[in-house]
C-alpha cells in the first residue's frame, strides 16, 4: 500500500487522502479478482472430475488441495 501511495508526489492533505483511497481501491480489486480466478478454476476442477480425471487424477487432486489452502489462506 505504501508504494501505492507513494507513486505520486503529494502537496495536500486531500491530494494525500486520494491517493490512499486510491491505494485501497486497488487492493479491494485485486482482492476480487482472486476471489474470481479461484471460484473459476474450481469450477474448472470440478467439471474434470464429472468428465474423470484419467492421466490428470493426481494433478487435480494436488491442485485442489493447493487452492483451498490459498482460499483459507486469504479468506476466500
Amino acid at each position: 500500500m505504501k508504494s501505492e501511495v507513494n507513486k505520486m508526489k503529494v502537496d495536500t492533505a486531500d491530494e494525500l487522502l486520494a491517493s490512499i483511497l486510491g491505494g485501497v481501491g486497488s487492493i479491494k480489486r485485486r482482492e476480487d479478482q482472486l476471489r474470481r480466478t479461484a471460484r473459476d478454476l474450481g469450477t474448472r476442477v470440478a467439471k474434470c472430475f464429472e468428465v474423470g480425471d484419467g492421466i490428470l487424477g493426481t494433478f487435480i487432486v494436488n491442485f485442489n488441495k493447493f487452492l483451498s489452502f490459498l482460499c483459507n489462506k486469504f479468506d476466500i
